[in-house]
């Protein structure tokens, strides 16, 4: 009897930690990221910087950018302003970054608006960088092209605005 009440005890012990995991770490559900931790801009040079992180955390459900999927994750950007995205898959599959303007693209709007590869994608571990410069407002996506990732919800909310400032966000 006294051995089955250690055993209840460690599932228990067990169970606690696992409530309290830390997304961040890709230990368990909780609350993703603050978005504003992921972008920096620089108004004097009309230059920002974007770091989505795909897959984070690895060890919940991956298909995401920064913890954000479904578009849940937006991202404003001015007319002009040079973009560049810093693209890094730690899920455990391959995906990609590309700025794409429709759910069923399979191509980036601009040759070079993606990491190298896009349909094929960054192997786990693996990152790159792109940079682009929008002309036009209007909605836009990135997205992995990787076959069923987008569909899976791995896609962010892209807007080019006419001015403002720029802005990474989460909505829903």
């Amino acid at each position: 009897m006294g051995l089955r009440w250690v055993a209840m005890g460690c599932l228990g012990i067990a169970m606690l930690a696992a409530a309290g995991c830390d997304p961040v770490t890709g230990t368990g559900p909780g609350s993703p990221p603050d978005p504003q931790g992921y972008i920096h801009s620089d108004p004097a040079r009309r230059a920002v910087v974007i770091t989505l992180i795909a897959g984070y955390p690895a060890g919940d459900y991956q298909f995401n950018y920064n913890g954000y999927g479904n578009g849940t994750l937006v991202i404003s950007i001015p007319v002009g302003w040079e973009v560049t995205v810093q693209c890094e898959n730690r899920g455990t599959v391959p995906n990609s970054c590309a700025v794409v303007r429709g759910r069923d693209d399979v191509s980036p709007v601009e040759p070079g608006w993606s990491t190298p590869d896009p349909t094929r994608g960054l192997d786990p571990g693996r990152s790159a960088t792109f940079v682009f410069s929008p002309s036009t407002s209007g909605s836009y996506r990135i997205a992995s092209l990787v076959g069923g990732n987008e569909a899976s919800g791995m896609w962010a909310d892209l807007e080019v605005t006419a001015g403002g400032a720029p802005a990474m966000r989460a909505e829903g």
